[in-house]
């Protein structure tokens, strides 16, 4: 939303500048061509940088998410086995790429969720390397129902909000409501079978 629109203005410049010329031409004729922008705040914001306090955005972009999960009894392991996703993100310029970034931040909520364990000792991260840092393959990614939500935002470029780190806010906590809902009282992430298997059930 913020970056887009710089890049947006910063393009009608551009091509105002070169009047109908290719770059090469213009080049060729007038040497470089320096196009540069800022961001605007949308008309009827309030942002003081100094206290840190006011509108810091025009709009938000929202989501919700829906996880049906598996529980071994005897093994107390856990599996997401659907997820249902929705995303409002104002606009979707390239609905292909949305949606693939909506897919690949859900895998990465479900890895935080349920599997990406970070043990630190001594000020280092001890696991720090694939092998013993579990991430989520398509093995423990289950079915994706992705739905998109275009609610165009007058101040975002061509009407867009953004996804940016939207998809992966969601999975965990839906993973963790159907956990509590099945009478789990896990309150932390991520949920591990041994942690799973020190709660009340």
């Amino acid at each position: 939303m913020v970056v887009g629109g710089i890049l947006h203005r910063a393009a009608l410049e551009l091509k105002q500048q070169l009047r109908g010329q290719s770059p090469a031409a213009y080049y060729a004729e007038h040497g470089p061509l320096h196009v540069t922008q800022e961001y605007q705040a949308p008309p009827g914001l309030a942002w003081d940088e100094a206290s840190y306090r006011g509108d810091a955005y025009g709009t938000f972009a929202y989501g919700c998410d829906v996880a049906e999960i598996e529980i071994d009894a005897d093994s107390c392991e856990i599996r997401a086995v659907a997820m249902t996703v929705v995303n409002e993100i104002g606009r979707a310029i390239h609905p292909v790429l949305l949606r693939g970034q909506i897919e690949g931040g859900t895998a990465q909520g479900i890895g935080f969720a349920l599997l990406e364990n970070v043990i630190m000792r001594n000020g280092a991260m001890a696991n720090a390397s694939m092998t013993n840092y579990l991430v989520p393959t398509t093995a423990d990614t289950p079915p994706l129902d992705v739905h998109i939500m275009e609610n165009p935002y007058a101040h975002g470029p061509f009407g867009a909000k953004g996804v940016g780190e939207l998809p992966i806010d969601g999975p965990a906590p839906a993973l963790v409501n159907a956990l509590r809902c099945a009478g789990f009282d896990v309150s932390s992430i991520p949920v591990l079978p041994e942690t799973l298997a020190g709660a009340s059930s």
